[in-house]
């Protein structure tokens, strides 16, 4: 997959994707949940709101110019 970088911001309370590419996202809890969906389209960047949930282990899913990506995300 193209380059991508995602790291927290805990400051802020934000999970930061960032690429020079459109994407869309999903973020789940280990149960497999939906949590946040969304779409990343000219910024280079795009921060998700994480304040909501608790400290653990997700799933974030990416997908860009239709290949998917699966990344685990502790927060």
């Amino acid at each position: 997959m193209q380059r991508i970088s995602i790291y927290t911001d805990p400051e802020k309370k934000l999970l930061i994707i960032e690429t020079p590419f459109t994407l869309q996202f999903e973020l789940r809890d280990i149960a497999g949940k939906l949590l946040v969906t969304g779409n990343k389209l000219k910024q280079p960047s795009i921060g998700i709101n994480i304040k909501p949930f608790i400290k653990g282990t997700y799933t974030l899913k990416i997908i860009i110019d239709g290949q998917q990506e699966y990344k685990i995300v502790e927060l």
